[in-house]
């Protein structure tokens, strides 16, 4: 039973279970790989899933680590919400056809075909207005849609 766990068996448990779900995170990574034969949804989904498991990872971490004190302390992006970006991305003059929020902080800029912009451009139109960096950018495999990932260094004024 659970009760009869002693500090260091619950540690080692939860370690176990954090590497379990490290795997797990690592395989749906592996499977966005495959987009060309999985297709762009089902890619977009083990994408999606992949984040949900790091944030538990992350999240058990944190808590065998010493507490949310710690995470708080070293968290590398200023959380700001979905409506902020949009407001930051309209100054820029970027419009998306979707924007995506994560839990870590970080965004999903995906654009429409016609859309196409270089990162360069879209880097240099959000840095005239926040303090932002650039994570990733790329096309979605199966379609023609292009992507850019960000987070704000700095809360946008």
């Amino acid at each position: 039973m659970m009760s009869n766990l002693k500090p260091d068996d619950l540690r080692a448990a939860l370690e176990h279970l954090s590497a379990q779900w490290e795997a797990r995170a690592q395989d749906a990574q592996d499977q966005t790989r495959h987009m060309v034969t999985l297709g762009a949804a089902r890619a977009e989904y083990y994408r999606g899933m992949a984040e949900a498991y790091r944030a538990v990872v992350d999240e058990l971490h944190t808590l065998l680590s010493g507490g949310a004190e710690a995470a708080e302390a070293e968290e590398p992006y200023v959380r700001v919400s979905r409506d902020t970006a949009l407001t930051v991305l309209k100054l820029a003059g970027l419009t998306a056809a979707e924007l995506h929020a994560h839990k870590d902080g970080t965004f999903s800029l995906i654009f429409l075909p016609l859309q196409s912009r270089s990162v360069q451009e879209v880097t240099s139109k959000l840095l005239e207005v926040a303090d932002v960096v650039i994570l990733d950018h790329g096309r979605l495999t199966n379609t023609t849609k292009s992507f850019v990932d960000f987070a704000f260094r700095t809360p946008p004024v």
